[in-house]
Formats: structure tokens, sequence, C-alpha cells
């Protein structure tokens, strides 16, 4: 007797389990995806003025843990000066572009070279790699510049501004064309291209 009422009780606890256990409905995923992407900008103001963002970010005594993608990394407590969550629910200009600070050389683009060979296995997309006919048309010094084609938005416009924004590598990020600046969707990394004055020589 005390061997079946053992079995009823293991039955009725193991159901109970299961119905705790159910899939939530496939209607309430929608809505924390929509929660997900309405979570905060997260940005690291160094001391000096350099920036980056990260997904996540955790304080500790002596330094801050941040997360980029899959890679946790930390930073020294003395060289953050603040760190700002910013909404990503604000009306933006589609037209105006994504900006980015830090030091450039046009000699430095092996580096973001080989980040997207290894990263996606193919080499960067260059559109421009220093002065073209183009930018000389519009009176722009791209000397030292490189126009990269891919939309800022797109999965590896992603990943590229985010591993710009940790190396500190200036860039512009535009959404469509603007006239005599930018042909299309394209990311420009380097400093912004300087007007040049177009001289004209008269006929004596």
């Amino acid at each position: 007797m005390l061997k079946f009422i053992s079995f009823i009780l293991v039955l009725t606890f193991g159901l109970t389990a299961a119905v705790a256990q159910t899939p939530e409905p496939e209607s309430e995923k929608p809505a924390k995806a929509e929660q997900e992407e309405a979570l905060p900008e997260i940005w690291v103001h160094l001391v000096g003025g350099r920036k980056f963002q990260v997904d996540e970010v955790n304080e500790t005594n002596d330094a801050y843990w941040y997360k980029v993608g899959n890679i946790w990394a930390s930073v020294d407590r003395t060289r953050v000066g603040s760190i700002e969550h910013k909404s990503q629910i604000q009306a933006t200009d589609g037209n105006e572009p994504l900006r980015g600070q830090g030091n450039w050389k046009l000699a430095d683009s092996a580096r973001v070279e080989r980040f997207y060979l290894s990263k996606f296995g193919r080499p960067l997309p260059k559109g421009a790699f220093g002065q073209s006919d183009l930018h000389t048309l519009w009176g722009l010094d791209h000397r030292n510049g490189m126009d990269i084609s891919l939309h800022p938005d797109s999965v590896e416009g992603k990943v590229l501004i985010s591993f710009l924004r940790t190396e500190g590598i200036p860039f512009l990020a535009f959404r469509g064309a603007i006239p005599r600046v930018a042909t299309g969707p394209h990311i420009h990394i380097g400093n912004p291209s300087p007007r040049v004055r177009l001289q004209h020589h008269s006929r004596r």
C-alpha cells in the first residue's frame, strides 16, 4: 500500500513540474525582442576624449568590464571618465552620418583589412582608397581616406563600425546619398575630407 501511495505522489509531482516547464507562447517572443531592441546604447568615455560603444558594462572596485559581441574585456577605472547610456528611441535624420573619432593615417588600413578578412573570410570591399577622380571633381581632399562599400546597418557594416569604435579609428557612416559628399550608403574610414579650393588661372 505504501508503495502505491509513493507512486501516486511521484506521478503527481512529475505532472506539476511538466506544467511549470511548458514553453511560453510564440506570441510573447516578439514582445521580448522589441524590449531588447529598445535597450539603450552604452558608451564608455575614456579620460582624454576617446570613447567606444559596448553591449554591456559592469563596474568593479578597480576596473570596468565591458562586452562587445561575445568578447569580455576590462579597462582600468582611472582611464574611464564616464559611462553614457543613450536611448535608441529618438528621431534622427536618415542622411545624417554616424561619426567616430580617433587617430588615423592611410597606412593603418592593413589593420582594418586584416580584421575584416579574419571575420568574414573575404577582402574588405573598398570603394575608394585615397584620392579618386570623383573626390577631386567634388573638391574633397580624400588622400587620407578609405571608403568601404557597406551599408552601416548591414551585419558586416555594424561589425566593422564596432571594430572602428573599439580601436579608436575615426569614421563617417552614410546611410544615403548627400550631394557632393556621398553617392550612396558607405563607410568612410578616416577623418572628414576637407574641401579644397580650386584655383582658376586666367589667361593674360
